[in-house]
């Protein structure tokens, strides 16, 4: 079962791989298909 993640602005969950995109460059980019908010360069443990 793969994690969920809830938007912090309209409060609706979805799968952690329909809504997180990581490059190679360690960016992570997260983006709500529901209310179309979107987060860059969220911080994880690698970087």
């Amino acid at each position: 079962m793969i994690p969920t993640v809830q938007c912090p602005k309209c409060n609706k969950e979805e799968a952690m791989d329909k809504v997180l995109t990581a490059h190679s460059n360690q960016n992570v980019l997260y983006k709500c298909p529901h209310c179309a908010y979107s987060k860059r360069q969220i911080q994880t443990s690698k970087g």
